[in-house]
């Protein structure tokens, strides 16, 4: 499951992606509380028969069903699974590496196994796209300073790194110490204030005031928004700045290396200015000219917790030059045809994970494999065995499944739903034809029979259908945790932005999420084989009686910090569309009776402009939502049918 500091932590709990579904009649909610009130009839094969009659059109028990216990078989194969996912030798299994390329191959193995049919493009078992994975330096990147004799040069390498997010091109300009480059009112704190950078190369130090000070006007220990380097690229931006420079302050971080920017897995947009990490000596250089030393301006600014800016007399050359890495992956797809061909259903969950981390990674500094055992080996784990038992079930009996049932494993979640989005963008059957999709996420480590139901109020039946079906399953009986809404961090949101209800399956998170500690060792078999089971059953359900009918869900914060994120900044409720990176953020659509929605923001709009800063991608917009404060009057400008719209919005509270 994804959510990091700079894409879906931003991209949909620091955004503020501030994201009802219209309640069943009292007819349903009586059948439903009259039905929890009996007891389950564990030892009934025909045990969902307790569902009202008008609810499933067809047989209402699940065809093949579940066992009454996990066997030591079944927790076998399920430990079996994670450890070849979870294999350290697959590399975490991220986008452009040979390792996760290996883990869909064996996917689509499994699938044939199985006994399910190709369902990618053009008969085979896959759909391949390309992404963007990261950035590779490569000369010329020189920082040049002074001039004659007095001329210093810094080569990529120890003394300078571009970051990743930099635009390619070269500056000579006059240089500006910014301090730590952060303008926040909200603490009283402004490095820009009365300082003159148009045109200027900043420079400015990593982190913010009061690093490691409990007392200070900031967090102390912990960062605040402020300290993301990204954040800091775009405040420069928007203050009129050219250029970037980063250093670490020698307070705290004196010889630490410069960090080079990822070539996989980290998927830049550019920021709009150029932009690099250099080392102290090179910033000694600069600063040397005005008679300071970096270590004395730190210093000034740590004494009394205020800026201490000021213009250099010299100018320096910044040349950048990046090469964009792209990478092809593959979602992996099987099938079980249905007697039906215009009535389809989805199960999915993504194979993919991290890599060797980098910045979604919560062990930032680790370069090693995160093998994303629950997240999300558990997922594909559970999707394998389900689709097992009921292709033996077709083998064993000729069932043939009403509507034509594909089985997903999406790539690219990780960094930004891609896989999923791609496949509904470029579904292999009618998008139309689509009644509904389960998605599995971390569904690893059930604790104490508690299990997460998202996306039961994306159509007026789903409630009910969970809840039956949780009785009806010996191996459920979960406590079911529900929320109606159909967005959060995981793939199930690309099929809900199209308007096909969702139900989305997680067992909690934990502290090794996003670790390399997300080992297999610590993955609950018997939990993946009772999910799957449940997930199995509800796809039975499904199959079983008409089309779902859709509703607009009731928008829940919480399903956007499922990872234990917090947002920051104000609520607008937009839902933007992840596979545009540039030219404005593109809106999938608007949550109902949100800020957006009643400013008159709509889905296929695109916010280019937000209080008159610039909007060109998703980091720009989350920079402008965590500037302003709830309840503030902002006007956005979309490009909407090829013209510019200008609306006006008043800022929410996150709920």
């Amino acid at each position: 499951m994804s959510g990091t500091a700079v894409r879906r932590a931003i991209v949909l709990s620091a955004l503020g992606l501030a994201l009802g579904a219209w309640g069943m009649g009292a007819g349903w909610a009586q059948k439903s509380d009259a039905v929890q009130a009996r007891p389950p009839r564990t030892g009934d094969a025909r045990r969902t028969q307790v569902m009202p009659p008008d609810y499933i059109a067809e047989r209402p028990e699940t065809r093949f069903a579940s066992p009454a216990r996990v066997t030591a078989d079944d927790s076998l194969e399920v430990r079996l699974y994670e450890r070849t996912l979870a294999d350290p030798k697959w590399e975490g299994r991220g986008i452009g590496t040979a390792g996760i390329d290996s883990a869909a191959d064996w996917i689509a193995a499994r699938m044939q196994a199985a006994g399910l049919q190709p369902g990618g493009d053009d008969r085979t078992w896959f759909q391949p796209f390309d992404v963007t994975t990261g950035v590779i330096a490569q000369a010329p990147c020189v920082l040049e300073t002074g001039a004659g004799k007095a001329a210093s040069r810094f080569e990529l390498g120890v003394s300078l790194e571009p970051l990743g997010f930099s635009t390619n091109g070269s500056s000579r300009s006059r240089v500006v110490f910014a301090g730590y480059g952060i303008t926040a009112p909200g603490y009283r704190y402004d490095d820009y204030a009365g300082l003159d950078v148009k045109d200027a190369i900043v420079l400015v130090l990593t982190q913010e005031p009061g690093e490691m000070d409990s007392t200070s006007r900031f967090d102390g220990s912990i960062n605040t928004p402020y300290a993301e380097v990204r954040t800091k690229a775009i405040n420069a931006r928007e203050h009129g700045a050219l250029g970037m420079l980063v250093v670490n302050g020698p307070k705290y971080h004196a010889g630490e290396p410069l960090k080079a920017p990822a070539p996989d897995g980290a998927g830049y947009m550019t920021s709009g200015l150029l932009a690099a990490y250099v080392s102290e000596g090179a910033a000694n250089v600069m600063l040397g000219a005005a008679g300071r030393t970096l270590a004395a301006a730190q210093a000034a600014i740590e004494a009394d917790t205020l800026p201490h800016s000021f213009a250099l007399p010299d100018s320096v050359t910044l040349t950048v030059n990046l090469k964009r890495v792209r990478a092809r992956t593959r979602n992996v797809v099987g099938m079980i045809a249905g007697r039906d061909t215009t009535r389809t259903l989805v199960i999915g969950a993504h194979y993919d994970h991290l890599g060797y981390g980098g910045s979604s990674s919560l062990a930032p500094n680790v370069h090693v494999p995160h093998v994303g055992a629950d997240d999300n080996a558990s997922g594909v784990t559970a999707l394998l065995t389900a689709a097992e038992r009921l292709a033996a079930g077709r083998a064993r009996t000729g069932w043939k499944p009403t509507h034509a049932i594909y089985f997903v494993a999406f790539t690219g979640e990780e960094i930004g739903l891609v896989g999923s989005s791609h496949f509904t963008d470029d579904p292999p059957r009618p998008l139309g034809t689509i009644e509904a999709m389960i998605n599995m996420d971390m569904v690893g480590r059930l604790r104490a029979d508690k299990l997460q139901v998202m996306g039961v109020g994306t159509a007026a039946e789903l409630d009910t259908l969970v809840s039956m079906t949780n009785r009806a399953v010996p191996l459920a009986h979960f406590e079911l945790h529900r929320s109606e809404d159909g967005y959060g961090p995981s793939d199930h949101s690309s099929f809900y932005k199209k308007k096909v209800p969702v139900l989305m399956l997680f067992t909690g998170t934990h502290m090794d999420y996003h670790k390399p500690s997300d080992t297999a060792d610590k993955i609950y078999a018997a939990g993946v084989v009772r999910v799957s089971c449940f997930a199995q059953a509800l796809l039975e359900s499904l199959d079983a009686r008409p089309k779902l009918t859709y509703t607009k869900a009731k928008a829940d914060a919480s399903s956007g910090r499922i990872a234990g994120g917090g947002g920051y900044g104000a609520y607008l409720g937009t839902v933007p569309d992840f596979m545009q990176t540039e030219g404005g953020v593109l809106l999938s659509g608007v949550r109902p009776g949100g800020p957006a929605e009643k400013a008159g923001l709509r889905g296929g709009d695109s916010i280019i402009r937000f209080e008159g800063m610039r909007v060109d991608n998703i980091y720009d917009y989350t920079f402008a939502l965590r500037s302003r404060k709830p309840g503030q009057d902002v006007r956005i400008t979309v490009r909407r049918d090829g013209k510019e719209v200008v609306l006006v919005a008043t800022l929410g509270r996150r709920p």
